[in-house]
């Protein structure tokens, strides 16, 4: 064989050996990737099948409708994919009515879960039943359920879930039977038992000597007793890793621990960013070493028995401060001037406590103050208000109600262009100007509060162009003048209370267009007129989604107090004490009479749910005329007060049917004719019809006969209970009036035989005695 032949026949060898070699590798690769796809539709299979067996073992398996073998597990509701496999699953809200063993078999175990919640979804069972977790998983919410364990349990279901970051149980009933005996949990970084049943201390020590990587811990809203454990240096808290603190949060609120703050408890935590410790029984000091966490954003410290001067010295070496909160506790003394020095403040909370002297003119150095939300309520402070306040221009909420402040109302304050909350109840405020017209230009206004302070004058129409208006309230003031008419342009009113000054004129009729006005009291003027039947107009015809903000009022409704002309004391009191309303001259005043209690408000609430006015106060003025039949459309009225007026004619046949009707007054007027039969239907707490004209019988079905007889007194021709029975000298009878005189002569008639029958007997009896002696 020559060369040539050789070099053919070993090219060709090689070409067969690469052809085969590239035919192996593709069979190869062809083979990977079956295996490949055999395994990723074997894991999907998986995801499928642990998913399904989950629904199967649900009570109602219908709540998951679209969890099936038709659907791809990425379409099954709640489930988010990474590469076709189920990474997340979050189901809110829906009564899956699971058993947590049931989650921790078929859903903890996905292979590529990385995040679970199943917030409020009526799981039950114990969490102390072995997790099957997949390695990935890192974010756990099982929070407002009705699972039950100890603090050991949490830490054995952390520790079978060896990834896991973040875990949320708040709101369940965790706590019971603590075990000091578990492992250490490095990984955990986020713990929420917010809401639980915790009880002792010992779990808190524990928690932070076993999660030393921790950054969140909530332990809010449980009922730990005894004295705040020791965290010395928080060494327990913090753990150096990469350079990096890793201590962020700690939230103690709403237990019931009690005593001092030891020295040296937070010396260590350099780190810590929000720390709060509100409502709970600490007492003495601030918590000394503060200061030693340079790093806060927020502090809560609020209602304790904390006592002394403002932490000042602490705060200074807060740089980052935002948030503080010392509210409801017992600090004394004066702002000092260098609290203008946190510029990074927004909320400043000091109401209720025992702070007195000016406020400081500095406390917002520049218009580049980041204060958004002043509470200084409910405190001793005396002087003027600050100009300087105009220089707060990120402010929403100043409530500067309960002090000793006088002067004016600084117009400087039209500044604020984003205020919506002016509160300056209860002080010495006055001036003839009420409302400075620089505060016209304020859009964003939602509540005006400036009840029982010397303030005259007029309502001024320029008020007008606070559009956002939705609480008015200035009553116990020496206001004049009119009612306005605009007050009808305001869409958003809710709530208008221009009780005890000394409006004049008659009620605007325009009133009834306001369609979200809940809430309304004149009492207490010298308003005269007629009551227009158009304040009927709004009822059915409430803005739709109106919302109105979350406050608090204090409501005393007063009975048979003359020295006391106002029928209800209406105060907003977020912020303030309960025991120092006794502080408002008028509470104290009128304090011993019954029926003192405090509400929270319908606010905050969708006010879909009511079709008209709830509460109406007309009494003590000098209204005429008929009570208009109208009035009963209004048909979730709750409090009807027309009392100390000069209404006349008869009361309404159709008030009857305000089921809802809790309150109604309408003593002292000129009201005559009968109580009509359909009162029988009303089912009343409080009534007085006393200091009228009304005749004939009480209506015997109902709640009528379960009121006093001082409610009915001053009605001479009311009989029945709980009056005394009707007779035939009270009651007409109904066959008319001849009737009536046979009946008043045979009544005659009767008497005059029967004297003569006496007589006679008397004779009788006086000759019988003369023969037996």
């Amino acid at each position: 064989m020559d060369m040539n032949q050789k070099r053919k026949t070993t090219t060709s060898i090689g070409e067969m050996t690469k052809g085969v070699q590239r035919t192996m590798v593709t069979l190869t690769l062809c083979f990977l990737l079956n295996l490949l796809f055999f395994c990723l539709a074997s894991a999907i299979s998986r995801d499928v099948d642990h998913l399904i067996s989950f629904k199967n073992s649900l009570p109602n398996p219908n709540l998951l409708s679209n969890w099936s073998q038709i659907h791809g597990v990425c379409e099954f509701q709640g489930v988010k994919c990474k590469g076709n496999h189920v990474s997340s699953l979050t189901i809110r809200g829906l009564p899956l009515e699971a058993n947590f063993n049931s989650v921790s078999t078929h859903i903890l175990s996905l292979e590529n879960l990385e995040a679970l919640s199943l917030h409020s979804t009526n799981l039950n069972g114990s969490i102390s039943a072995l997790a099957n977790c997949t390695i990935r998983l890192k974010e756990l919410d099982l929070s407002s359920n009705n699972l039950h364990g100890s603090v050991y349990d949490t830490a054995s279901l952390v520790a079978s879930c060896h990834s896991l970051q973040s875990l949320n149980l708040s709101n369940n009933y965790i706590g019971q039977a603590f075990n000091r005996f578990s492992p250490v949990l490095s990984q955990l970084r986020m713990l929420d038992l917010s809401n639980n049943m915790i009880t002792t201390n010992e779990d808190i020590h524990w928690l932070f000597s076993k999660l030393r990587l921790l950054k969140h811990l909530d332990l809010s809203n449980n009922t730990v007793k005894g004295t705040m454990p020791q965290i010395t240096n928080c060494n327990s808290l913090q753990y150096l890793t990469s350079g990096e603190r890793t201590i962020s949060c700690l939230d103690l609120s709403s237990n019931q621990l009690t005593g001092t703050i030891p020295v040296g408890m937070f010396s260590g935590c350099l780190n810590l960013t929000y720390l709060n410790l509100s409502s709970n029984y600490f007492t003495g000091m601030a918590p000394p070493d503060i200061e030693a966490c340079t790093n806060l954003i927020t502090l809560g410290l609020s209602k304790n028995n904390f006592s002394g001067v403002f932490p000042n010295l602490s705060m200074l070496v807060m740089p980052r401060l935002q948030v503080l909160e010392l509210a409801f506790n017992n600090f004394n003394g004066s702002l000092p001037k260098s609290i203008s020095k946190h510029t990074n403040l927004e909320l400043l909370d000091l109401s209720a406590n025992k702070f007195s002297g000016l406020i400081p003119q500095p406390l917002c150095t520049s218009n580049i103050s980041r204060l958004k939300v002043l509470h200084l309520q409910d405190n001793y402070f005396t002087g003027s208000i600050p100009h300087s306040l105009s220089n707060c221009t990120n402010l929403i909420s100043l409530d500067l109600s309960l002090n000793l402040l006088s002067g004016s109302i600084p117009g400087s304050l039209g500044s604020l262009l984003n205020l919506q909350d002016l509160i300056m109840w209860q002080n010495n405020l006055n001036g003839e100007i009420i409302i400075p017209s620089e505060l016209s230009s304020l859009k964003s206004l939602r509540n005006l509060i400036l009840d029982y302070n010397n303030l005259s004058g007029t309502i001024p129409d320029r008020l007008a162009n606070c559009t956002s208006l939705n609480w008015i309230s200035l009553a116990s003031n020496r206001l004049t003048g009119s009612i306005p008419i605009w007050i009808n342009k305001l869409e958003n009113i809710v709530i208008l209370i221009l009780q005890n000054n000394s409006f004049t004129g008659s009620i605007p009729p325009g009133l009834g267009d306001c369609k979200g006005l809940i809430y309304l009291d004149l009492s207490n003027n010298k308003l005269n007129g007629s009551i227009p039947p158009t304040l009927a107009k709004q009822s059915g015809k409430l803005k739709a989604n109106l919302i109105v903000d979350d406050r608090l009022y204090f409501s005393e409704i007063i009975h048979n107090n003359k020295l006391c002309h106002c029928m209800n004391i209406y105060l907003e009191f977020d912020g303030i004490r309960y025991n120092d309303l006794m502080r408002v001259p008028i509470v104290r005043y009128c304090n011993s009479m019954p029926g003192q209690r405090a509400f929270v408000s319908i606010t905050n609430q969708n006010l879909i749910n009511f079709i008209s006015m709830i509460f109406l106060d007309l009494s003590y003025n000098q209204l005429s005329g008929h009570i208009p039949n109208e009035i009963s459309t209004m048909s979730v009225l709750s409090a009807l007060f027309l009392e100390h007026n000069h209404l006349t004619g008869p009361l309404p046949q159709e008030l009857g049917g305000m089921t809802r009707l809790q309150s109604l007054d309408l003593s002292h007027n000129m009201l005559e004719v009968s109580i009509p039969s359909s009162f029988s239907a009303l089912s009343l707490s409080d009534l007085d019809l006393s200091n009228n004209r009304l005749s004939g019988p009480i209506p015997e079905q109902g709640s009528l006969v379960t009121f006093p007889e001082y409610e009915f007194e001053n009605n001479s021709g009311l009989c029945g209970l709980p009056l005394p029975p009707c007779n035939s000298k009270s009651v007409p009878k109904e066959d008319g009036s001849q009737q009536s005189s046979t009946n008043h002569g045979s009544t005659r008639v009767l008497w005059i035989v029967l004297g003569l029958l006496f007589f006679i007997f008397f004779i009788i009896g006086f000759v019988i005695g003369q023969f037996l002696r």
